[in-house]
């Protein structure tokens, strides 16, 4: 589907607009290096939140070679204001947040949400789950449900693979804090620690009583095996939910 170039989503507002040295002589006298709004947020994207090119293009709306080109020019002007002492200041129009504001509004009454899941129970860890159990919900009720076999292991894939299916919230057991930074980036909200039959955390999200869990709850890799309820890996037991938390 082409995309209209002139539409790109920004997921984030910069926590600040200017940057000036702090040893000026004459600041007016500056030349100001201007980072457009879609620079720094694919900066912010693929340098900050680590996600491959292709993964920040879904997010944005973009094509991954316009990506490219913004990440670039980003990287230019940056080197080129600490290079030169040069005052930065990021610049774009407010129009360029509408998108998330309305997605942000809409998420209310229509959701599209990601459990990961094997044979109907919450998978403990991410990074490795073999399937998603995928809910779409309107004004709280469930409208669609499936179970999508998973891309590949690792969180850059499966973050990827979240966005290209338009998921806003991610239910699980484990995660990792590379995995957590992919997704938040990505505008995907998190409740981790889950455990139990994967609908059932969908219905408790939906009533307001599943607890919003947003941070990494396993400090070990998103990649690499673990031990899990079936017994294979090397040490690391996940009894209920994962990364060693036991639940209820």
């Amino acid at each position: 589907m082409p995309r209209n170039p002139s539409h790109k989503i920004i997921r984030s507002d910069p926590p600040a607009r200017r940057f000036e040295p702090s040893e000026q002589k004459s600041a007016s006298r500056l030349s100001v290096v201007n980072l457009l709004l879609e620079e720094w947020e694919a900066m912010r994207l693929v340098d900050y939140a680590g996600m491959e090119q292709s993964q920040a293009a879904l997010s944005m709306g973009v094509s991954r070679q316009s990506v490219q080109m913004l990440v670039s020019s980003a990287r230019t002007k940056l080197a080129r204001a600490v290079v030169e002492g040069l005052p930065l200041q990021i610049i774009g129009e407010q129009q360029k947040n509408l998108n998330t504001d309305l997605r942000n509004e809409e998420r209310e009454r229509k959701m599209k949400i990601a459990v990961t899941a094997q044979h109907t129970e919450v998978f403990p860890h991410f990074g490795r789950t073999p399937e998603f159990y995928i809910v779409t919900t309107e004004d709280g009720n469930i409208t669609d449900e499936k179970i999508i076999q998973a891309p590949a292991e690792g969180h850059g894939a499966l973050v990827g693979f979240l966005v290209s299916q338009g998921i806003d919230t991610l239910i699980c057991g484990g995660i990792g804090g590379g995995a957590v930074n992919s997704l938040r980036a990505a505008g995907i909200q998190i409740y981790a620690g889950a455990a139990g039959p994967a609908k059932d955390q969908v219905l408790s999200l939906l009533s307001g009583q599943l607890p919003h869990q947003g941070d990494a709850n396993c400090d070990h890799h998103d990649g690499h095996d673990h031990q899990h309820e079936h017994g294979h890996g090397h040490g690391h037991g996940h009894a209920d939910g994962g990364c060693g938390h036991h639940h209820e």
